[in-house]
């Protein structure tokens, strides 16, 4: 199995949550038979990045797609179009809430999921197209 892993950027994370979604991550690697793990190469670090580092730890082969440009409708969502497309499955990690101190964005929901549970990600956009493809995603909270 392809497996598309995305979620948020290094900033959304504390150290515990970091160190939960990197359990999360190692679970599905060795659950779901995993013959490839594909990715966003955030610049900003996060999910993408510890996705790439724990697959490599297994001997998983990887495959990143890094945006052309960090604009939505000529970067990233071609991106990330590109990740639901190659994989099979897509796991969007996300954290349920910010960290203290965290100085980005903030929305009242995601709006992808339609939920205030967890903090907006891009990657829940990503698996939903994936799901809208008729592929199988999760969306996990952390």
């Amino acid at each position: 199995m392809i497996l598309g892993i995305v979620g948020h950027e290094a900033a959304k994370f504390t150290a515990e949550t970091e160190r939960q979604a990197r359990v999360q991550i190692r679970e599905f690697l060795v659950l779901d038979n995993v013959q490839r793990v594909v990715s966003g190469a955030c610049h900003l670090g996060g999910i993408d990045v510890w996705a790439i580092e724990e697959a490599k730890k297994f001997g998983i082969p990887t495959q990143e797609f890094a945006p052309a440009n960090r604009a939505w409708e000529t970067g990233y969502k071609p991106r990330n179009i590109l990740i639901a497309e190659t994989s099979d499955k897509v796991i969007s990690l996300v954290v349920k809430v910010l960290p203290a101190g965290y100085v980005g964005m903030r929305f009242k929901l995601c709006y992808h999921c339609k939920t205030d549970s967890h903090v907006k990600s891009g990657g829940c956009w990503t698996a939903h197209y994936a799901g809208g493809l008729g592929k199988p995603f999760e969306i996990i909270e952390i």
